[in-house]
């Protein structure tokens, strides 16, 4: 995680890959309607042109600033994350448990050439156009509406900011220009070396 943070610029575009089960976004379905897919597919999203390291609440205080809202933190909410003090301001955790950690990511309305694109393994091989037509009965409906806070702030929908916080464990690789990590492979590399000695 340390190496991630050195590496890296804060506030530079960046692509992210990201790689979890999809079990989570898809209905499961019940008796002879259960859901044929469950424990079999993996969504791979590519997140091009997102920065890393930006604070929530900084980031919501000062857009709603340049909209005219000079006392936005009074109606700034609590978030269900919280900075990760661990591992340094890029990465946040849970509340509860602080057991996960994520690295956090930002892109907004106004920013130009950020990408998202959804790819569908299944079964370990990548799904062909009627596999993902057949996976994507099963998804639950992503309806998108502008987060209460940001409104309340006096964020209008063409300035929301938009986080993603992806689990650590999740990210296959960060490229940022000529940099490229892959986070998962150093930790079961690293993981490999402590159990040989």
């Amino acid at each position: 995680m340390a190496l991630i943070a050195t590496e890296f610029i804060k506030g530079a575009a960046s692509t992210i890959v990201v790689n979890k089960s999809a079990d989570t976004a898809m209905n499961k379905g019940r008796g002879a309607n259960r859901n044929p897919f469950l424990g079999r597919v993996i969504i791979a999203k590519t997140y091009t042109g997102f920065v890393m390291g930006t604070d929530y609440s900084n980031s919501l205080e000062n857009a709603a600033s340049r909209m005219g809202n000079d006392d936005a933190e009074a109606n700034l909410k609590k978030v269900w994350h919280k900075p990760c003090e661990q591992y340094g301001e890029w990465f946040s955790t849970d509340k509860k448990t602080e057991s996960k950690v994520y690295l956090k990511l930002q892109r907004n309305n106004k920013q130009l050439g950020f990408s998202t694109t959804t790819e569908y393994y299944l079964d370990g091989h990548l799904a062909t156009a009627a596999e993902v037509a057949e996976i994507e009965k099963w998804m639950k409906k992503d309806s998108h509406t502008q987060s209460s806070t940001q409104i309340e702030m006096g964020i209008d929908k063409e300035h929301e900011q938009y986080f993603i916080l992806p689990q650590l464990e999740t990210i296959v690789s960060i490229e940022q220009g000529e940099r490229l990590i892959e986070p998962m492979r150093l930790f079961h590399e690293e993981m490999a070396m402590a159990m040989a000695y």
